[in-house]
């Protein structure tokens, strides 16, 4: 088995050690700007975010796996033979050293962020699980017991023993059971830690801090008031999604539960107490008088961001001034071949197939995608969305002519870019403009609250397992 191999398996964890309860000691694992953030409300969001959600359960899914070849072992005193872990350590670790990777076994697992005593641990268990396998399955000794045998056997071991699984928030601090494993709620919680990437966990810790910062700001607040505004951002959401024509025929409920959440336990997460608040916020800071103010004051950001846009489509080659292997044209090689195609493009569609087929463009503007562009845009390069509104800003229809409707080539940094008007959108009226300053003036509201780079995670981050 080869490391990356390994290493990209199902990562299990010990048992934790059954103790009797007793009283938490406070845990900091965050903080910003001074307020505080415990543990127990970090472990809080977790189980709300991941004990349903598909990768929560893949997770618990992993952690029952380990437990289960760890109990199977015992039942029918199956242990790891002697020199067996050594010998298969070092056979990784030669395979570490002769790939160039890292010069130890310990470098590599530095560099992945893998915890070696864990990494020992999942070892331990992989060739276990594997004996367990031949035993069962009939292989003979030396013979080859492929993954799909292993994971075959173990998926049928759980299956006829039976899974019985609590509800969350498991208030009786047990997640499920297979006899004769029991996860408590604690393994769950560790395990998550460890699994989750640093910047979810950052992002939930944010979230949580974010919104304790915003309540103090609204401290007058009743309970009845927040209730009321998390129930009307809920029904937004809900209405924006059903609104949208991809969840067509899927209903609200159903999303959420695609995700391992419903509308009340939805209604629980302060991202949506965060968006509920700031819009409470800013309704009583502004109302309708102080919006207007607000968008005739900074007038040129709002209407650079939120007013006219065209709908572009971009065509986009690499090139340099030199070629190599990894640029393949010129600036001039590039520019010719722009000339030939701009020969054949007679209309929208025909522009699209060809940047289908041979634009290079990364993101919103791959394939030829229609792409809004503002007159403050920031993913295409400001002399090119000036030259852009400069010819087509303002037009009450789209240019007939089809060499009117395309800008380029030009040159960047990087390469050749050719840009072909295909919708152009007018300013909105004050009406959906509104909504747009109130949302602008949402965002800067959570940034005054807090901002993400001010988050100090005190907690040590648990390495994978």
């Amino acid at each position: 088995m080869t490391l990356a191999l390994l290493l990209s398996l199902p990562v299990f964890g010990p048992a934790l050690p059954q103790q009797e309860p007793q009283a938490k000691e406070v845990v900091v694992c965050a903080t910003g700007r001074g307020t505080a953030l415990e543990l127990t409300e970090l472990e809080d969001l977790l189980i709300l975010r991941h004990a349903r959600s598909p990768r929560g359960r893949e997770i618990l899914q992993h952690l029952l796996e380990g437990r289960m070849v760890d109990a199977i072992a015992a039942e029918r005193s199956v242990s790891v033979p002697a020199g067996e872990l050594e010998a298969r350590v070092a056979t990784l670790e030669e395979q570490v050293k002769k790939s160039g990777e890292a010069e130890s076994l310990d470098e590599y697992l530095e560099a992945s962020g893998v915890d070696p005593e864990m990494f020992f641990e999942y070892m331990r268990l992989a060739i276990l699980q594997e004996q367990l396998t031949r035993l069962s399955v009939g292989i003979q000794e030396g013979a080859n017991v492929t993954g799909e045998q292993q994971s075959a056997w173990l998926e049928g071991e759980i299956a006829e023993r039976g899974v019985t699984e609590e509800e969350p928030p498991f208030k009786g601090g047990v997640v499920l059971t297979c006899p004769p494993v029991q996860i408590k709620t604690a393994e769950l919680l560790a395990h998550l830690r460890s699994q989750l990437p640093p910047e979810e966990l950052k992002d939930a810790c944010y979230h949580l801090l974010l919104a304790k910062r915003i309540q103090s700001r609204l401290p007058d607040l009743s309970p009845a008031e927040i209730t009321r505004a998390i129930e009307a951002e809920v029904a937004r959401r809900k209405a924006q999604a059903e609104a949208d024509p991809s969840y067509a025929g899927i209903s609200f409920e159903r999303l959420l539960a695609s995700q391992g959440l419903t509308p009340a336990s939805l209604a629980k997460d302060p991202s949506v107490l965060i968006a509920a608040l700031s819009g409470l916020y800013v309704d009583r800071m502004y109302g309708e008088e102080g919006l207007r103010a607000a968008y005739n004051t900074d007038r040129d950001y709002f209407d650079g961001h939120y007013g006219e846009a065209l709908g572009v489509r971009v065509l986009f080659l690499r090139a340099a001034r030199f070629t190599n292997e990894f640029i393949p044209r010129t600036f001039e090689m590039a520019e010719e071949e722009m000339h030939q195609m701009l020969t054949v493009i007679e209309s929208d569609e025909e522009f699209l197939a060809i940047s289908e087929g041979r634009s290079e463009a990364q993101g919103d503007l791959a394939k030829g995608a229609v792409y809004w562009m503002p007159k403050l845009d920031k993913q295409i390069r400001s002399d090119l969305v000036s030259a852009a509104f400069g010819r087509w800003g303002g037009l009450p229809e789209l240019p007939e002519d089809p060499k009117e409707r395309v800008l380029g080539p030009e040159r960047t940094t990087k390469g050749c870019v050719l840009l072909w008007l295909s919708s152009r959108r007018p300013a909105p009226a004050w009406e959906q403009m509104s909504l747009q300053v109130r949302q602008d003036l949402r965002r800067r509201f959570v940034e005054d609250t807090l901002k993400p780079s001010e988050v100090e995670i005190t907690l040590p981050r648990q390495r994978q397992r």
